[in-house]
């Protein structure tokens, strides 16, 4: 298994991409943290999925931008993993659709703190072991709207962007100590939310534009967190991946 041994902290992962990310990574033998930031998803139902695959599990619910609860989180995974080898930034905060002179800067700021300040944190909490290890891998959930930018979503776009200086400044102060630092970047994705919301007519009209005529699905997303999370992708870092079907070729 290509995750055996290995110890998973997945931030958001009570629902959509994360649980799916849990998931296969519990599949593949990793143990895995599964982080409820607020009152969303069904962390229980992921715990027992996880448990089913033959994967341990711990649930910790933890607002990832507030350092000591972050500290906590990394502690009780140490303390009954051991240590923690990958850590996969997923949570995201919902997203005010609205114009950038109907944004306020505290729209703007909660997208900072959910997606740049939360990996900022949860990375620095982690390094040590990896450091001392000398084995870690570092995974972002991103979105290929960074490419394509949309009107309505100032703050999530520039958080987003940020990541990119983040992820490869990151790749190259820590390779020395084999850790990689990734950016996984799906499209549009099916998970339970979106297909709430998605009519038939929208979906169809999204998977014309898709080269390989689908939307995505949480499996694709996990299954590229995977690759840069095992040793498949030991080679590789300080990339950005996107998953859309050859929506995005960059």
């Amino acid at each position: 298994m290509l995750l055996e041994n290995k110890v998973a902290l997945i931030t958001g992962s009570a629902r959509g991409t994360g649980a799916g990310i849990a998931r296969v990574f519990a599949g593949e033998g990793a143990s895995v943290v599964i982080n409820q930031v607020k009152e969303e998803g069904n962390p229980q139902r992921v715990l027992e999925d996880v448990q089913r695959a033959g994967g341990k599990a711990l649930f910790v619910k933890a607002d990832i931008t507030d350092e000591a609860q972050v500290r906590e989180m990394v502690r009780k995974a140490e303390e009954t993993f051991g240590q923690v080898d990958i850590l996969v930034s997923n949570y995201a905060a919902a997203i005010p659709r609205k114009s950038f002179s109907e944004t306020t800067w505290a729209e703007w700021q909660e997208q900072i703190d959910t997606t740049l300040k939360a990996a900022f944190l949860c990375t620095q909490a982690v390094l040590p072991g990896m450091k001392e290890r000398r084995w870690g891998r570092i995974v972002s959930i991103n979105t290929i709207g960074i490419h394509q930018p949309a009107p309505q979503y100032h703050g999530y776009t520039a958080a987003k962007t940020a990541m990119l200086g983040f992820t490869r400044n990151l790749a190259v102060e820590v390779g020395q100590y084999n850790i990689t630092v990734n950016i996984v970047s799906p499209g549009l994705t099916l998970t339970e939310e979106v297909k709430a919301m998605l009519t038939p007519e929208a979906q169809e009209k999204h998977e014309k534009q898709v080269p390989l005529r689908r939307s995505g699905t949480v499996e694709d997303t996990a299954n590229a967190a995977l690759f840069f999370a095992s040793e498949l992708g030991s080679f590789l870092t300080g990339l950005y991946l996107p998953v859309c079907g050859g929506q995005i070729m960059d």
